[in-house]
């Protein structure tokens, strides 16, 4: 296996076949950061991707995780932990000491728990105001 850091950009096409295949709704280019990391399986397949987003804090967020639909489940097997591991690495390396994020799909979930990740605030609900 093998995660690379892709400018979103050039990874978004991508980001919205996965999104189509998965029946969910696409976010807009203008909401997602500088950088993707992408995980490709032993077969050079991209499996899973997640936005990284950098900050001018210790914190960096990782958001909009998402799965190729049309990789069998054995070809995707470890693979998404694998992806937290290396974004973990990484995140380490350039000086960042939290990593946050959001989710309530239980796949996801699972994997945070593995990569023991605790669960911060509960019943709280996110405020977003359009500007």
């Amino acid at each position: 296996m093998e995660v690379k850091r892709i400018r979103t950009e050039d990874f978004y096409d991508t980001m919205k076949q996965w999104w189509d295949g998965n029946n969910e709704a696409h976010v807009s280019p203008s909401m997602l950061p500088e950088f993707t990391f992408v995980c490709f399986n032993d077969k050079g397949t991209p499996t899973y991707s997640m936005c990284f987003y950098n900050t001018d804090s210790n914190l960096c967020w990782l958001g909009w995780q998402l799965v190729n639909p049309t990789v069998s489940k054995e070809d995707k097997k470890g693979c998404f932990s694998f992806l937290f591991e290396e974004v973990e690495k990484y995140s380490r390396r350039v000086g960042y000491q939290v990593m946050f994020t959001t989710s309530k799909t239980p796949a996801v979930v699972g994997t945070l728990n593995k990569r023991k990740f605790v669960v911060g605030d509960e019943n709280v609900n996110h405020y977003i105001k359009i500007l």
